[in-house]
């Protein structure tokens, strides 16, 4: 890579980056969004966090043990034993709904609007009144969900429904649910539909009363109670009023699929009971469990599951990946050596390793069948968190996340098919309605939360050490603005700040800042023709003199035209120069002179620098670090066809030309040991963008799997003005955690056929017989009756226990290598 840089003294200077070149290429599409709104709109989020510290495993090693022992008194006592005390409180969110509905309309205009609501799939069902468990948990589906009751829990399947009706899927018994599917999927309700449901809702007071579970008619379907949003007279025509989190749907997913894929007690899905599913529903004899003659039974391994080879080989790799810097935290502190499995994933562990890291982790491993389907559901999502979406591609992917769902109900049991997996079914349908992810999921949230938490310095009263911080950071940020010559967060550069030169050479402008120590080295004479050359070539100024040049040489009748040209042009250039700036002392001729005489022969070596907002490290500085900064590609031409070439950082390079102006101011994998044109192994710095290199399990040591790098703060501004922008066409956003800018290769779904489920390379499983319960028999959803919960409240998921798994799940510690 190339850019322009100077001395202190102002003298013109070039970076030149030198990298190993390794031939590869991978399609690449691109595709654009644009997003504009007249009026302002505002997105709405209601979140419960704990305190740090706070979670069940802290609180337990915390707690006085003189509560233990403290006797109840007589009062305390009488009250325990009352047969009608309430089992909770009120649903404080009533309360709470009420307060926020006021003070809104109190404080806002008319002219700003709740566009849509954010939150975590309970607080989902919390707010919009739809109960998110039960038969007819999705609220998108509403009372068209797909659900089967297996003999411990609820599944939702049926994704067949929205295959088209011609589809020989439909009609496949043996591979599915052993039936034909001829129903069509659900019809997404509007805004009156929705009312006119909620009509026939009776009036229920808020809480939950004792011993008074009673059937919930088929009238009110999954509503538990009638929101108090409605009372907005806009919120009915909104035709997406609440999003669902793509943020926790990623992080659920993930979290099934690696604890199915390395069998982890408590996190896998094929279980005992998962195999007695498969029995009821009388599919895939191949994975059922074999009777044995010592009352024990025999469960055949299935397809989806490592072997205990795999699984170390996977871990190994997960320790060996090294991300670039701001790209994501230390995943390899999640693998656990002992136990062979991954824990104390964050969200954004989970969103890195479904979208990049697990389809080539899986790469030696399993059969073909299973790593096609996880490969095309990472690709799914890694389009899906693009910056910018296209309508076109969102149709597309609307047809097949629906086909990726019905590849894996052929594979995994239905026990893996909780409703976080459905809900994946409908992500397309509401990115084209709300546009791209970036503001409608839950990691700002999370880290704003993250902020409260580490303000709370009296957590007898974390609320008042909230406001207080709060005001503070208010008083700090209004008096900073008017603050003269001393750094704040306002006029602070960002840690990857490049600089910006104004020169009349284009070669002398590119934005790139060394870092690192300085190193005087003297070039050899081969490298000094070597580099000139170069840079003379990829100066655009200079094409004009290169172009007359060779024009004299072919009416000469020279032999071997490209060899004399290489070797008398920049004699003949110096010369040419030499002439023009004698006539013209312009700026520009001034420039070209000092790039005709030549750079200094002692030049200077960094071992980083950082370009475009980009930071870039040395192959040998980078063998250090946890991180991983040295991975280049370069777009060229390989004779009339136009290459990716992926290489190495080996060196950066800064020439002084002293007599300057004087100014102040899809899995692509390489072979890492064939190499090309190790003679021109130079490029200018504005050319480079940032991959970085993970093992490749399949193809073995010397090969490289390519992960190309989009950085968060790095923008993509367009060039065309807004009249040229169709609105009805296009929808973008910039922000957000890291995501592709665009939807670079197409997704394909594959209609492979499933060939194997059972693995013959392992052993059997032996189940002792007193584990086999009869249990209750897979029913459809329809035949049973849906006891009603009056309320669900943020009590009834927020418990101690799962305060600790949010707390796991949050962002506090998203960025804990990465924050740049």
């Amino acid at each position: 890579m190339v850019r322009r840089l100077r001395e202190r003294r102002g003298a013109p200077a070039v970076a030149v980056m030198k990298v190993e070149a390794i031939r590869a290429h991978a399609p690449g599409f691109v595709s654009r969004i644009g997003m504009r709104n007249p009026n302002p709109r505002l997105l709405c989020c209601f979140r419960c966090f704990a305190m740090k510290g706070a979670s069940s495993k802290a609180d337990s090693k915390k707690a006085d043990s003189r509560l233990a022992v403290k006797k109840p008194t007589k009062k305390e006592a009488k009250a325990a034993k009352d047969p009608n005390k309430p089992k909770r409180p009120p649903s404080a969110f009533f309360v709470f709904m009420e307060d926020f509905r006021k003070e809104y309309k109190k404080k806002h205009p008319s002219n700003k609007s709740v566009a849509a609501l954010i939150n975590d799939f309970p607080a989902y069902g919390d707010l919009s009144g739809w109960s998110t468990k039960g038969y007819m948990a999705c609220p998108a589906c509403n009372k068209g969900t797909y659900s089967v009751k297996l003999r411990n829990k609820i599944c939702y399947m049926g994704h067949r429904r929205s295959l088209p009706k011609d589809h020989p899927w439909r009609k496949d018994r043996k591979h599915f649910n052993g039936k034909r599917e001829d129903a069509e999927a659900p019809i997404s309700l509007t805004g009156e539909d929705v009312l006119s449901q909620l009509e026939k809702l009776p009036t229920r007071i808020p809480g939950k009363h004792n011993n008074k579970n009673r059937k919930r008619g088929e009238e009110e379907l999954n509503w538990t109670k009638r929101s108090i949003l409605f009372e907005l007279p806009y919120w009915s025509k909104l035709k997406l009023r609440h999003n669902l989190d793509v943020m926790h749907t990623e992080k659920n997913i993930c979290e099934s699929i690696l604890g199915t894929l390395m069998n982890v007690e408590g996190k896998t899905k094929d279980t005992v009971k998962a195999r007695l599913d498969l029995e009821d529903m009388k599919i895939r004899k191949e994975l059922h469990l074999i009777k044995k003659n010592n009352d024990k039974y025999a469960m055949p391994a299935a397809s989806y599951v490592m072997t205990k080879k795999e699984r170390q080989d996977f871990c190994e790799f997960i320790r060996s990946v090294k991300f670039p810097d701001g790209y994501a935290s230390n995943i390899s502190r999640c693998v656990t050596a002992t136990d062979q499995k991954l824990s104390g994933m964050k969200s954004h562990d989970c969103h890195v390793i479904l979208q990049r890291i697990l389809p080539p982790g899986i790469r030696g491993s399993l059969t073909k069948e299973v790593r096609e389907v996880l490969t095309e559901l990472g690709q799914f999502f890694q389009h899906l968190c693009c910056k910018k979406l296209n309508k076109t591609e969102l149709e597309k992917m609307k047809g097949d996340i629906c086909l990726i769902m019905c590849k894996l109900e052929k594979i995994y049991p239905p026990a893996f098919f909780d409703i976080m997996v459905h809900l994946s079914i409908h992500l397309p349908d509401e990115a084209l309605l709300g546009g791209p992810v970036q503001f409608r999921w839950m990691y700002p949230i999370e880290r704003f939360l993250c902020g409260l938490k580490q303000s709370v310095r009296n957590k007898a009263r974390p609320e008042g050490s909230v406001a207080e911080a709060y005001i503070a950071k208010e008083c700090l940020t209004f008096c900073s603005m008017y603050l003269k010559g001393i750094e704040t967060r306002f006029n602070r550069d960002d840690r990857n700040n490049d600089i910006e030169f104004d020169d009349s050479l284009s070669i002398f402008q590119q934005k790139c800042r060394p870092v690192g120590a300085t190193t005087l080295v003297n070039l050899s004479p081969e490298d000094f023709k070597s580099i000139t050359w170069f840079v003379l070539q990829n100066c655009d100024e200079v094409d004009p003199f290169l172009n007359k040049h060779k024009e004299e040489l072919v009416a000469a009748g020279c032999v071997n035209i490209e060899k004399q040209h290489k070797e008398q042009f920049p004699t003949w250039f110096k010369e040419q120069m030499i002439r023009i700036y004698k006539d013209d002392q312009s700026a520009k001729n001034e420039s070209l002179y000092s790039l005709a005489c030549a750079p200094r022969r002692c030049i200077k070596k960094f071992t980083g620098c950082i370009v475009n907002g980009v930071r870039f490290l040395t192959r040998e500085r980078d063998s250090r670090r946890k991180t991983q900064n040295s991975g280049i590609v370069v777009d060229g031409n390989h004779g009339d066809e136009t290459l990716s070439f992926y290489g190495v950082l080996d060196d950066i390079i800064q020439l002084d030309y002293v007599r300057g102006l004087q100014k102040e101011g899809n899995i692509v994998s390489v072979r890492v040991d064939g190499k090309w044109y190790e003679e021109d192994s130079y490029i200018l710095a504005d050319q480079a963008r940032q991959v970085f290199y993970i093992n490749d399990p399949k193809l073995g040591k010397n090969w490289r799997v390519v992960i190309p790098v989009s950085h968060r703060h790095v923008y993509d501004v367009s060039e065309m003005a807004d009249e040229d922008i169709d609105a009805d066409d296009v929808l973008s956003v910039e922000n957000g955690v890291y995501q592709e800018n665009v939807t670079n290769d197409p997704l394909e779904v594959g209609l492979g056929e499933i060939e194997l489920l059972r693995r013959n390379d392992l052993d059997q499983e032996d189940i002792d017989d007193t584990i086999i319960q009869v249990g209750t028999r897979m029913v459809d959803a329809t035949d049973l009756d849906d006891i009603d919960e009056l309320d669900d409240t943020m009590v009834d998921y927020y418990s101690t226990d799962e305060a600790s798994e949010n707390s796991h799940g949050s962002e506090d510690e998203i960025d804990s290598d990465d924050e740049s």
